[in-house]
């Protein structure tokens, strides 16, 4: 049993050297041996493959495309299943790579296949990252997404729609989802209330619009729930959120 033990992480520590050096059929052929020397339960398995798609994401000289070639090996020649996390790892590679649209049809594809359902945190970084290229409409697709797939919007979610508002020059559109967003109850959004980012992101969007007054407001609202939560400990309630709207309210958004 140790035999097998000692051969399953030789063979992983190999399938790790390999991706490193940029060789990923090397990895596999190495990830193959360890099917051979040791049956490993699910879990292990998906731990050892999500090392690997880690070290596949963030490593200069992994090829593109190896993070989804290990994914693929692990369901098809390993025999397990997928997981959020998992998923999660091909989305972000595929994010760090500019390959927004194709992490969303990955997305979409394992949204359809009903076989594990992704999470609110992958689409979250499309959002993010449509929003730094200032690319409105696709942040605003990739939020849609995220609801026909039943999940909720996180306040990340919601930080990263008022930047692409803000960075496309529409700053009230930004302005109208946050104050949508913070009313009790919420008005149109069905998502987290905002958080402390949210607040620096109203105060963003308040300064595009020319509105000193409410980037005032807002920065008030930011030291008094700051101050809320160091006198809490750190426990304290939503940051930044409930009260009225502050600047640039009224309903509907952008999108």
């Amino acid at each position: 049993m140790r035999a097998k033990s000692l051969a399953w992480a030789d063979a992983a520590h190999r399938a790790e050297g390999a991706l490193l050096n940029g060789n990923v059929n090397g990895a596999l052929r190495a990830l193959d041996e360890t099917a051979r020397n040791s049956r490993r339960s699910d879990d292990e398995v998906r731990a050892l493959y999500s090392r690997l798609m880690r070290v596949g994401r963030d490593s200069t000289d992994a090829p593109a495309g190896a993070v989804a070639r290990l994914h693929e090996h692990m369901q098809q020649a390993a025999g397990v299943g997928p997981s959020p996390a998992t998923v999660h790892l091909e989305v972000a590679a595929e994010v760090r790579r500019g390959r927004l649209e194709g992490a969303l049809a990955l997305l979409a594809a394992v949204a359809s296949g009903g076989l594990v359902a992704p999470s609110t945190g992958s689409f979250d970084l499309i959002v993010h990252a449509a929003a730094a290229r200032r690319n409105r409409l696709l942040a605003w697709h990739a939020y849609r997404a995220l609801r026909r797939a039943k999940l909720t919007p996180s306040a990340h979610t919601l930080n990263a729609l008022m930047k692409a508002e803000t960075r496309a020059r529409r700053p009230q559109a930004a302005l109208r989802l946050f104050a949508r967003a913070d009313a009790v109850p919420a008005r149109g959004w069905v998502g987290s209330p905002p958080d402390g980012w949210s607040l620096v992101g109203a105060m963003a969007a308040a300064a595009a619009a020319d509105e000193p007054e409410s980037v005032s407001l807002f920065f008030e609202r930011l030291l008094r729930s700051s101050s809320d939560e160091a006198e809490d400990g750190g426990n304290g309630g939503d940051v930044g959120g409930g009260g009225g709207g502050g600047g640039g309210g009224g309903g509907g958004g952008g999108g």
